[in-house]
């Protein structure tokens, strides 16, 4: 396809919330014509990099219909998320966005589309690379990343089984990148930065313990033993009260320390 005739890159947010933007311009809620469209969007852009059997999709996304109409629904879903992606296509030139492949359905991975959940993963396996040759660099990229991390993977598809793993996964990339950087910033010496990000972690994860323990040495660090002290006893607390478990050896010791120290 010529270049002068590529459609607009599609930009599209996931995490905390679901938007589309073409070409720089919020979709409206109305351009996907159908809700099974949007479904089957947001389907695709749980399993990016792979192709998903047409059967696979119909009975993820209409289960309990009848196998004749399910297929007919699906290729009415499909049609309409092509309109919504690509208005301007010629009648019978070939989808750009969603490709097949057989039988088999997903996101193209030649196309212009930017997906706020492949940069973030994409951002934090940098960050991480780069830490052997500079920390600098891989804190500004950490940092970078996990600012794409909004929010829950598609809140509004709580709901959905099809995308539990993939918000799990998200979730637990975002803790342990943002502990990461909260451990690099505590190596240089940036207490409040390892409390602000100690924060955002366990607004995620009440019981993500060693977000408790840099906690802990961020306020003994700041000379406020006192509230590092009640640090550990909000981690024995939400621990407890979910997990029924005590902290970790790990951390007693460095209450104990800190105690000691007081």
């Amino acid at each position: 396809m010529p270049a002068e005739t590529l459609p607009a890159t599609i930009e599209v947010t996931t995490l905390g919330q679901f938007t589309v933007r073409r070409g720089g311009v919020l979709l409206p809620e109305t351009v996907w014509g159908r809700a099974s469209a949007r479904r089957l969007f947001q389907y695709l852009l749980t399993f990016p990099g792979r192709f998903v059997a047409r059967e696979r999709l119909i009975a993820e996304l209409w289960p309990v219909q009848a196998q004749e109409r399910a297929a007919r629904d699906f290729k009415v879903a499909l049609n309409a998320l092509h309109r919504a992606l690509e208005p301007e296509r010629a009648a019978r030139a070939r989808p750009v966005f969603v490709a097949r492949q057989g039988s088999s359905y997903g996101l193209n991975p030649e196309a212009l589309l930017w997906l706020d959940a492949q940069q973030f993963e994409a951002g934090l396996a940098a960050a991480a690379a780069l830490e052997s040759s500079s920390v600098a660099q891989a804190r500004a990229r950490y940092e970078a990343a996990l600012t794409l991390y909004g929010g829950e993977f598609l809140p509004d598809a709580l709901y959905e089984e099809w995308t539990t793993l993939r918000r799990e996964q998200l979730s637990a990339l975002f803790l342990s990148g943002a502990t990461r950087l909260a451990q690099l910033l505590e190596n240089a010496g940036e207490a409040l930065a390892v409390e602000l990000w100690c924060r955002r972690i366990l607004a995620l994860d009440r019981c993500w313990e060693a977000a408790y323990r840099l906690l802990m040495r961020a306020h003994s660090s700041l000379g406020n033993r006192p509230q590092a002290i009640r640090t550990y006893e909000q981690c024995r607390q939400a621990l407890d009260e979910e997990l029924g478990i005590p902290p970790l050896r790990e951390t007693q010791r460095l209450f104990e320390e800190i105690v000691a120290a007081a």
